[in-house]
Formats: C-alpha cells, sequence, structure tokens
C-alpha cells in the first residue's frame, strides 16, 4: 500500500510557542532550569482525551462481550450490531448502474473486460472483470478491494492476486476506490493528478465534509462494493452462491466493511487490516476518513464486530508479523471472534494466518488466502502462488483521459453530499441537547489545584504562570494571568486564542485593557500551544490540520470544539475561584468561535462575548468545494443539519454576543466597558 503521510508540524496556525523560550512554558521551573517532569508529554493532552474517552468505552464493550455465549446471546448481538451498522445507509438507494464495457483485454486463459458503472446516478466506478476462458457453468467471484494506491487496481502487488485467482478459475471484479486510480475526487484537469494529494488526503478532504453533515465517508466505499456485487448480478458468469470478498491494507477496510454489511458476501478474506482499536489507537492513531464510521466506538463497536455481524459466514484474517496494523489487536481480534463462531457451532469458518512481515503481502498468505477461496467457494485446485505478467497501467485504463473527472464529468462526493444532506429542525426546546449531544460536552472535570510555577515581568505589566489540575487528572491546563503592575483591577477578560495564550501578549489591544483595569486570563487549550504536539503524524493531515484528531474524537462521540469546551470550564472555574467578586468576559479570536459558543450555549458565565473577525456560517464548509481546514477543525461532526453559529448564539441573552474585527480596539473597549 502507498500511503501519503505529511511529515510536517502538527499546526501551520499554531505557533511552538516554546522551543526557543522554554521560560515562557509554565511547566518551566527556573529554580533548576527543567520542565516539570510528570508534565513532558502534557502536549499530547488533546490525544489523552480522545484516547481515555476510547478506552473507557471499549472496556465497557469488552463486559458486553463477556456476557455472551448462547447461539440466541450472539445472534441478539448481531441483530443489534446490523441496525447500529446499517442505519446511516438508509439514505442510498438502488438506481439503474448503466453499466458499459468501454474495453476488452485477452491473455491465454482469461479475458478483462473494462467496466464503468453508477453506483449512484452520475456517480462512476471504473473497474475491471477477470474472466477465465474456459467456463462452462456459472463460477464463484471475488470481489478485490485495492489499498491505498494512486494506480488503484492495476498496482501490480494488487494485480498478483487478481490474476492468480482468475488462472485459478475464479471471476474476479476490481473496481477503484474513491481518491484513486481513475477516481479522483480533486482532478485538475490540466494535469490529471489530484489538487489536494494522494489517496488517504483525498479521502480525508472529502471525509471531513462528510462527517460534519452526520455521517462517514465509510458509507460511500461501502456503498460502491453493494452496487459492485449488484453489478456481479448481472453476469451470466457468475454463481451468487459463491461470492467472496478480498484486499489488502485500505482494501482490507474496504473487504471487512462491505462483507459486514452486504449478506451476499459468502467468504471474506481482510488482509493487513484487522486489528482492534484499542491497540490500533495505542500505536499508529485513527486512520483516514473511510476507516472510522461516524460515532462506531462510541455506538459499542469494534473490528471483531465486522466479522461478528456476518458469522458464521467463511472469514479469514490475513496477517503479517510487523504490520502497522498492531498484530496483538490482530490476534486478540481472532480470539474473541472465536467465541460467536462457535456458538454458532462453526469454529472453523473463522480462520487466521500469520506471516513473517512488514505491511505487506507475503507468498505464504497469498497462497493461504487462495487455499481459503477454493474451499470456500468450492472451486478445489493448485494454491500456488504463480508468477504472474502485470498488464501496463494504461492498458487497464477505463477512460480514454485516465480520470473520470475530466472523461465523463460526473458527481463527486462533494457534490453527492450536497444532494443527500438534509436539514433538520428542532425546537429551542429541543437545541440544547442536540449541541451536547452532537458535541459530545461533558462538564465532568472538576479545578483540584491551581499551581503557580513563576512570573514573567514585562516593561509595565507581568504575567503569571499556572497549570490547572483536575480530578480526572489527564493533564493539566497552561494559563497566563496578566495585569497591569499596581493598577486596580475591576474587570476579568478571558483571551482564548488559535495561536496560544502566547499569542495574547503580543496584541495590539493589550495594553489599553490593561491600562482600563482588566486582569486577562488565558490558557492553551487542548490541541494548542503547549498542548499541541509537533510530534503527530498522521495519513488525515490535510494542509497541516490534523483531522485524524477529528475521526479519532469522533469515534468517540465527542468533537475538538467541545473537548475545548470542556478545558475552558476548567479556566472558568479557576476564574471564579481567583476573582469570586468580579464579572467575567471573553474573547474569542480567529477560528475559536465555535469553542465559545457551544461552550456558552450549555454554561454561560459571561457577561459578554467579543468575537474576533466575521461570523461565517457553518453550511458555507459543506457548500464549498475547496473548503478551508482551519475552521473545519473547529465544526462539530453532525452538527450542520441541527444547527448553525447563529442558532448558538440565539441560545444566549440578547445583545451578549457583537462580533469586531481586530482593529476595532476602540469598539470592542467601549462595548466591554458597557454596563
Amino acid at each position: 500500500m502507498k500511503r501519503t503521510i505529511t511529515f510536517s508540524i502538527l499546526f501551520l496556525f499554531v505557533i511552538q510557542l516554546f522551543a526557543q523560550e522554554p521560560s515562557k512554558s509554565v511547566f518551566y521551573s527556573a529554580g533548576n532550569n527543567q520542565t516539570w517532569i510528570l508534565y513532558k508529554n502534557n502536549n499530547q493532552a488533546l490525544y489523552k482525551i480522545i484516547t481515555n474517552e476510547a478506552f473507557t468505552l471499549l472496556e465497557q464493550r469488552e463486559q458486553h462481550i463477556k456476557n455472551l455465549s448462547t447461539k440466541a446471546d450472539w445472534t441478539n448481538y448481531q441483530n443489534e450490531l446490523k441496525s447500529k451498522f446499517d442505519a446511516s445507509l438508509v439514505k442510498f438507494q438502488k438506481t439503474p448502474l448503466n453499466a458499459k464495457v468501454t474495453g476488452k483485454l485477452e491473455r491465454e486463459n482469461f479475458t478483462v473486460e473494462k467496466i464503468i458503472f453508477e453506483s449512484h446516478p452520475g456517480f462512476y466506478v471504473t473497474a475491471a472483470m477477470f474472466i477465465p476462458k474456459k467456463l462452462t457453468k456459472p463460477a464463484p467471484a471475488v470481489i478485490y478491494c485495492s489499498g491505498h494506491t494512486d494506480l488503484g487496481f492495476r498496482s501490480e502487488v494488487y494485480q498478483r492476486v487478481m490474476i492468480n485467482l482468475v488462472e485459478k478459475g475464479f471471476v474476479v471484479l476490481a473496481f477503484d476506490p474513491i481518491g484513486q486510480g481513475e477516481r479522483l475526487q480533486y482532478v485538475d484537469a490540466e494535469t490529471g493528478k489530484s489538487k489536494v494529494e494522494g489517496p488517504t488526503t483525498e479521502h480525508s478532504y472529502a471525509g471531513v465534509q462528510t462527517l460534519l453533515t452526520g455521517t462517514s465517508l465509510s458509507d460511500y466505499f461501502i456503498w460502491d462494493g453493494v452496487r459492485a456485487i449488484d453489478y456481479l448480478e448481472t453476469r451470466p458468469e457468475v454463481d451468487m452462491n459463491r461470492i467472496g470478498i478480498t484486499g489488502r491494507s485500505g482494501g482490507g477496510t474496504q473487504s471487512a466493511l462491505i462483507a459486514a454489511y452486504d449478506e451476499r458476501i459468502y467468504a471474506a478474506a481482510p488482509e493487513c487490516y484487522i486489528t482492534s482499536f484499542k491497540r490500533l489507537l495505542q500505536s499508529i492513531g485513527p486512520q483516514d476518513a473511510e476507516q472510522n464510521p461516524y460515532n462506531f466506538i462510541k455506538k459499542g463497536m469494534d473490528h471483531a464486530d465486522f466479522l461478528h455481524i456476518r458469522a458464521p459466514k467463511p472469514a479469514l484474517i490475513i496477517t503479517t508479523t510487523h504490520d502497522f496494523f498492531s498484530q496483538q489487536g490482530a490476534r486478540e481480534t481472532f480470539a474473541e471472534v472465536q467465541k460467536s463462531y462457535l456458538a454458532f457451532g462453526q469454529p472453523e469458518n473463522i480462520q487466521f494466518t500469520e506471516d513473517f512481515g512488514k505491511h505487506e503481502s507475503t507468498k505464504n498468505n497469498r497462497e493461504t488466502l487462495y487455499a481459503f477461496f477454493q474451499k470456500q467457494l468450492k472451486l478445489p485446485g493448485n494454491s500456488n502462488d504463480l508468477e504472474i505478467t502485470p498488464f501496463k497501467y494504461e492498458e487497464l485504463l477505463c477512460t480514454p483521459s485516465g480520470q473520470l473527472g475530466t472523461s465523463l464529468k460526473g458527481e463527486t462526493v462533494f457534490s453527492l453530499n450536497q444532494k443527500y444532506f438534509k436539514k433538520i429542525e428542532i425546537s429551542q426546546d429541543e437545541l440544547k441537547q442536540k449541541i451536547a449531544e452532537l458535541s459530545g460536552i461533558d462538564f465532568n472535570r472538576n479545578l483540584t489545584a491551581a499551581v503557580f510555577t513563576g512570573k514573567m515581568d514585562k516593561k509595565d505589566f507581568e504575567v503569571k504562570k499556572y497549570f490547572l489540575e483536575n480530578d480526572k487528572k489527564d493533564y493539566a491546563l497552561p494559563v497566563f494571568v496578566i495585569s497591569k503592575l499596581g493598577s486596580v483591577q475591576i474587570k476579568n477578560l478571558i483571551w482564548v486564542s488559535q495561536n496560544g495564550k502566547e499569542e495574547v501578549l503580543k496584541s495590539d489591544l493589550l495594553s489599553e485593557f490593561l491600562n482600563n483595569g482588566f486582569t486577562i486570563i488565558s490558557a492553551d487549550l487542548p490541541g494548542i500551544g503547549e498542548l499541541s504536539d509537533s510530534s503527530f503524524r498522521g495519513d488525515g493531515i490535510v494542509q497541516n490540520v490534523p483531522f485524524n484528531y477529528t475521526f479519532g474524537a469522533n469515534l468517540v462521540g465527542k468533537s475538538i470544539p467541545g473537548i475545548q469546551a470542556e478545558a475552558l470550564d476548567l479556566l472558568v472555574q479557576f476564574v471564579q475561584k481567583q476573582f469570586p467578586d468580579n464579572k467575567i468576559e471573553i474573547i474569542s479570536g480567529e477560528n475559536m468561535e465555535s469553542t465559545v459558543l457551544h461552550f456558552a450555549a450549555l454554561k454561560n458565565p459571561f457577561a459578554k462575548i467579543v468575537l474576533l473577525n466575521p461570523l461565517q456560517t457553518n453550511i458555507g464548509l459543506v457548500k464549498t468545494e475547496y473548503y478551508d481546514p482551519k475552521p473545519a477543525f473547529n465544526m462539530v461532526p453532525g452538527s450542520f443539519p441541527f444547527y448553525d453559529f447563529n442558532d448558538l448564539v440565539k441560545t444566549l441573552p440578547s445583545n451578549s454576543v457583537k462580533i469586531f474585527t481586530p482593529e476595532k480596539g476602540a469598539e470592542i473597549f467601549k462595548y466591554l466597558n458597557l454596563n
């Protein structure tokens, strides 16, 4: 598999505040010239919050699984899984495939038909069907799903498996996944390349918009597979009682998802993908968009459920010892899945193979795969891995230009989102409940200590440094308290910035506020400043915005603004304790309005709220093809059908929220000074 991984700084828009000036860190101890030992990894706060929630939910699931023993138990569990797994795909309808054969290739023992069909009206899928020449009756068919490569199914490593299978008598149908091969979603007409980089970036860029509407890109991947099976039903060469599916890496993801959803798949063999979310989150973290079904962990599901849901149909988990998908997770998942297959009386139908290797397809694993399909799809023969002559990339192209986007100019995931996205009206009484539910906000942290770690004396003001501990003990919140020397403090102003608390020190507005008796309190919220992790890597990073966090948070039913709102609650607790008699007002910097408004809509201690820069409509992110990833990172998945920023503002007291541009300092000051 070819993955596009961005090895760049976590945020372009987050300044790594203390790389050259450690004395500004709230965790720096001037006395011994070092950082507090226990908080050296505190910059991983955002990931820790997400994973702690995930591990709690996964432990609850594990306890539930332990209580399942009988066939009736597992049947009820399967029905629960199907209800949850199938729910988000009801929006799709089966429409005419309008399949066309655009070309044929000949080999000694098989032919290849190049095919285009529509999985949605005008949403084209490029595919190839490998057909043995000596067929005398309908044969078993294997759907091959490709991993993350620009080439799609034309990659030589994937052709090796497909050609071996057709040489052994199987019909093989391979199709390009979204964002790969001839199905780029953001194609540059002049170069034929993607405007947003490689496959994982294409997936994540489209996937974020999909997530914001309350669904996942995985739905589109699954539906492509469903329609591929529908296409097989139109072919007389295929025995629909003997259908298999396989694929490696991203193809393993697709084969697991499609087989879990569509009962027409009899035998499934995902390769180099199956692990467990516990081990995945402990090791490489959440992957690109299609690998993260909406709220999957929150709904009580894990990788094992891709297999439980289809038990006791035959399945083979194909693994390698040194895959980046945790091998320990694969072993543990296999051990769990054996329980459901045993309860259904067919423990032999769940198989596991492991070979020495990295993230690759080994000869031993390929031969195990062939033998598995030969047995389960009732087509016995030699399972040896044959040497093959791959087709050239150009030979397997289905379109004249090599891209659907330039040859047929059909629908894209972006345009389909417009069709499937629906605004849902809810009452004002329901709104706050929906805000809490979708953002995942849970004000369950209590401030236990404000740890003073020193101060910085500036020319005419001082900065006291604190970090705030809480009773969950998962991270410490870095805080600056900025005040003018010798002044009478009359108002408290919380100031949050996407660039962290040090950015406040650079603002032209700071001195005017301090000169008029304001105490400024600023914190680095999770993912910002001292709570950002510059070493974080992931294949969901788009233009240096780390959407892997977004996908991980959504898996557990949380959001980045929701997590930051919970941290803001700690900051408010600190301010109320330090300055119990003063009003609290707040300034939200650019791209922080989502955090502030979600917090205030549920728990509003603020006399006044200032939002710097115009309040843009959220829906613009769904209706803009080449959207800005920065504000998207700060949106709540699933919120767009129910509420926009203006709806959040309406939950607050009249005239308590004002929008200014940063240069309107005098007007901001005048507004905040109004009684």
